[in-house]
């Protein structure tokens, strides 16, 4: 286990050019294998990146408002497929549920002590939200595990042990 933030970022990167490599050089030629880009069977393995919760054409807030009337059944419904939004996100906005259907995820809270001032809130608002980065980052590593696994599957034709 690294024994600094940065030791800990400069590992997960490492291990993430190492995994781009591994793919790079599983690929048999230029073109992407069908995971990749929904061809064939397979439906688009693109996790890479949070989709969005909705087709693009119903996030916007005019078709949202349609469609969820108030704010409190859009709330239930993010909370249902997200999870508990994180704390410091301020007040429930249909801007916050056009950009969090858009994003597929809850946007960064303010951590609390962030409204700055002195050194020690202003460390603790920094460790917050190096903390938040870092689960982001987590979170894209193992989507980046799973599409590596699905990619060797495809490939093998065997049935890849989930991770951890």
């Amino acid at each position: 286990m690294a024994r600094t933030d940065a030791q800990l970022f400069r590992t997960i990167g490492e291990q993430n050019a190492a995994l781009h490599q591994i793919a790079e050089d599983m690929q048999p030629d230029a073109t992407p294998p069908a995971a990749l880009t929904g061809q064939g069977d397979n439906p688009s393995m693109a996790a890479l990146a949070a989709a969005s919760l909705l087709p693009k054409e119903e996030c916007s807030q005019r078709r949202l408002k349609k469609r969820f009337r108030t704010l409190p059944p859009a709330q239930a419904f993010l909370e249902e497929r997200l999870g508990a939004p994180p704390t410091g996100i301020g007040r429930f906005t249909w801007a916050l549920v056009e950009q969090t259907v858009t994003t597929g995820q809850w946007p960064a809270g303010k951590p609390p002590g962030s409204h700055g001032g002195r050194s020690g809130r202003a460390m603790g608002a920094m460790e917050q939200r190096l903390q938040t980065r870092l689960e982001r980052m987590e979170q894209r590593l193992e989507r980046l595990e799973l599409l590596l696994l699905q990619v060797l599957e495809q490939q093998s034709g065997a049935v890849a042990p989930p991770p951890r």
